[in-house]
């Protein structure tokens, strides 16, 4: 079960992570404005967090666990059958997306904050 939640807690950071460069992407095109970028870049992590958070809430519809990133990268002496496999997976992928999207909720409501601390100051 360790190695399954290392493995899912992996194959979420990498997935989020990604979606994190675009959002920073977005953010570096509107540099110019430091509090438009700041409330880009905490809409964008909302927007994240939100969707993560409703992947993990209807993550069990998953169909085949064999289609999962976390069933493809265990090593084939250490899966277990499939029907516990997905049980497995199933709740490993929930715990890691509901931890991760509170990360980037967290992130979301530091640039706001600094969004509004920049605003106010700018005047």
């Amino acid at each position: 079960m360790d190695q399954i939640r290392r493995l899912a807690g992996f194959s979420v950071l990498r997935a989020s992570g990604f979606s994190g460069i675009a959002i920073l992407m977005v953010m570096m095109g509107t540099a110019h404005d430091a509090a438009l970028c700041l409330r880009f870049g905490a809409g964008g992590f909302f927007a994240l967090s939100l969707a993560m958070a409703t992947y993990a809430r209807f993550y069990h519809r998953r169909g085949r666990v064999e289609e999962t990133e976390v069933w493809i990268m265990l090593p084939e002496a250490d899966r277990p059958t499939k029907p516990v496999a997905r049980t497995l997976i199933v709740a490993a992928m929930r715990e890691q997306l509901a931890q991760k999207a509170l990360w980037w909720l967290f992130a979301a409501l530091g640039l706001w904050t600094a969004s509004a601390v920049v605003a106010m100051t700018r005047g």
